[in-house]
């Protein structure tokens, strides 16, 4: 096959969840009959076409024998069982498969088995007629509805004669006379051959209804047994898995996590519906599964150097062939499959243009390529960049490589002028230092969750290097290292530039003597493991607001609402999930918003409090914000959601206009 009909084979095969062969079929380029004497002649035995397997009768008691559960899962039917030489006969769509010999050669008491091809959609009809009495499948399969109308070729049929119940003679399969076995008396489809309690046809799958994404199957109301998956748990299950496997290589760790945060953002400011933000979030949590390290090409890369299109061409579809037996959305499917297509058409796999480029895709290529700048030194440009650089790399991109929309909203939500840019430059950066991975891996997760910067490190030398070459808010170690003790790097810490820098202990080591002389040397804080990563999450946060406070010039954020109207402020705070206290002063007027996670939780403004005294604050277009980080929790008084509350304010405000 040529290049481009290659890849449409795998694609379609991706998208409908089959086999190549059954995708050559469906697509009409080549006949049933061609297809599958090939594979027989390739693989030296005979196959079976549709036409004749929808024919076939085939002896109840060798149903009974084959349990149907095991025919389906080997994607293999029974079709002769010749009890003088004890040799069982069967189809399968993959003859290679040892197991379906041995399997079927188990179930049998079978001597030999013989495998014959046939078409994997036949296979299935015909497990579907003879166990569940359907005869539906064949139906649509022979009048072409499941396919491009192909036509089987008979003359082309290796094995005559098949009609009822198979015999072999002379190495051929052909139909065996009703007189010659008392057994064909009984109709194949026989209702008073009962199978195995255990094998009836499962009776509740209706619950999933046809063209439902994955997201909406594990939202729907549980039936019974049926597992019930909260979406938000599948897909913070997701998260913590994929940060896990990322850990295993230091430079990308949190790379997709990140990735689906942004994604996240974009698809809340565009307003898509739950669902599809859901959707692009699997995409950006998985579209790095199965590629290696060495391998990983951004769209951005593959724009700036053209040798990178044949590697991104042989690596785009590992999540999804990886995950081909997973039921993913059908958002997720198409953001990870056009990913590398381009604005302008000349991308691949399909050479789709504009906006025939899925949205997630569009999406999760822009934000892709901006991580991949902002995080790695192994990027196109050759070193780790700001949010500012980033963006203004891949602005001469927009329109060709890029959807030009997309890359304004991710300026829009990463970076703006002024207090924008101090917002996001605040956000928290924490090195771990500990030798055990599987304690940093949690950590890791907590604190990225809480939208920190995480480097980790395992031994003093190397966590010192680290401080020399980056700013950090604070560093979390263990007392026993790989080289020396965690005492001598806050020691060495304090003799250091790096005396500011706050460092508490999260360690094993759980004697007086310890904790008393980590704390005499300085420590912000001991904890003691076992630890849940959450608490030293939210004690790491108390540390460096104290340390904040304590200095000059910390990071909390002043302006002018003249220069930045109040609900791009909150707006801002909720994208960085900022806490704190949001002071505005407007003359005589002061008021203040209280944030736990970017949400506002509280509010007191003159004798207002809660959602009213929101609503009044909003009023002021003119005075100074200040914003003083504090990550003592808050209870939501408010409990209305931000961005409501910012819908509900302008709306009083064109009230009060007209």
């Amino acid at each position: 096959m040529s290049p481009s009909l290659y890849d449409e084979v795998l694609m379609h095969a991706q998208r409908t969840q089959s086999t190549a062969e059954e995708a050559i079929l469906q697509l009409g380029l080549m006949s049933e009959g061609e297809l599958l004497k090939y594979i027989a002649g390739l693989y030296r035995t005979q196959f079976v076409g549709s036409e004749r397997l929808a024919k076939a009768g085939v002896d109840p008691q060798l149903l009974q024998k084959v349990p149907r559960k095991l025919a389906k899962r080997l994607t293999a039917f029974p079709i002769l069982y010749d009890n003088r030489s004890r040799t069982l006969s069967v189809v399968a769509a993959d003859v290679t498969d040892d197991d379906v010999r041995q399997q079927m050669q188990f179930a049998t008491s079978a001597r030999d088995v013989k495998v014959y091809v046939a078409r994997e959609a036949a296979i299935r009809a015909a497990i579907a007629k003879h166990y569940d009495q359907d005869g539906r499948p064949f139906e649509m399969l022979l009048s072409g509805a499941s396919s491009r109308q192909v036509q089987t070729s008979r003359e082309s049929d290796a094995v005559p004669g098949w009609g009822q119940v198979f015999e072999e003679k002379d190495g051929l399969l052909i139909r065996r006379a009703r007189a010659q076995s008392i057994e064909m008396e009984q109709p194949a489809n026989d209702q008073s051959a009962e199978p195995e309690p255990e094998e009836q046809p499962p009776q509740t799958q209706s619950r999933v209804t046809a063209g439902q994404t994955l997201i909406e199957q594990l939202s729907a109301p549980a039936q019974g047994d049926d597992l019930n998956v909260d979406p938000e748990v599948y897909l913070e299950t997701l998260s913590v898995l994929v940060t896990l496997i990322e850990q295993l290589n230091q430079e990308r760790g949190g790379h997709s996590m990140r990735v689906a945060r942004i994604c996240q953002q974009v698809g809340e400011r565009i307003r898509l519906t739950k669902p599809q933000i859901q959707g692009i979030l699997i995409a950006a949590y998985l579209h790095d599964i199965g590629v290696a390290a060495d391998s990983h090409v951004t769209p951005f890369d593959v724009a700036l150097d053209e040798t990178k299109r044949e590697v991104a061409r042989r690596i785009y579809t590992a999540p999804t062939r990886l995950l081909e037996s997973v039921a993913l959305p059908k958002t997720a499917v198409d953001a990870l499959r056009y990913r590398y297509e381009r604005f302008d058409g000349q991308g691949f796999p399909e050479r789709l243009s504009g906006k025939d480029i899925p949205l997630g895709a569009r999406v999760l290529a822009v934000v892709e390529s901006y991580i991949d700048l902002t995080q790695t030194k192994a990027n196109a440009l050759g070193r780790r960049v700001p949010a500012e650089e980033a963006c203004d790399a891949l602005e001469p991109h927009k329109g060709t490589t890029f959807d030009p929309a997309v890359v304004d909203w991710l300026r829009h939500i990463v970076l703006d002028d002024g207090a924008k840019s101090q917002f996001l430059s605040a956000r928290n950066r924490v090195l771990i230092v500990d030798p055990d991975p599987e304690e940093t891996a949690v950590l890791e997760v907590q604190f990225a969750g809480q939208g920190y910067e995480v480097t980790i490190e395992r031994s003093v030398d190397a966590a010192l290097r680290c401080l020399d070459a980056e700013t950090y808010d604070l560093v979390v170690t263990e007392v026993h290292l790989s080289d020396r003790e965690g005492f001598d790097l806050l020691r060495r810490m304090r003799e250091s530039s790096h005396a500011q820098v706050p460092l508490m202990f999260v360690t094993s080591e759980r004697a007086q003597a310890s904790v008393n002389r980590g704390l005499e040397l300085g420590a912000a804080d001991y904890v003691v493991k076992p630890a849940s990563a959450a608490v030293v999450v939210a004690k790491a946060s108390r540390v460096i607001a104290d340390s904040r406070t304590k200095k000059p010039g910390g990071r909390g954020v002043s302006g002018s609402l003249q220069e930045m109207a109040l609900p791009d402020v909150i707006q801002i705070l909720g994208n960085g999930r900022k806490s704190g206290l949001l002071r505005v002063r407007s003359g005589t007027l002061q008021g203040v918003l209280m944030f736990q996670g970017g949400s506002i939780h509280d509010a007191r403004f003159g004798d207002l409090g809660g959602a009213e005294a929101v609503y009044g604050i909003l009023r002021l277009m003119e005075g100074d914000f200040e914003l003083e980080p504090d990550t003592t929790p808050v209870e939501d008084v408010v409990g209305i959601p931000t961005h409501h509350l910012l819908l509900e304010a302008m709306r009083r405000l064109d009230e009060e206009q007209r």
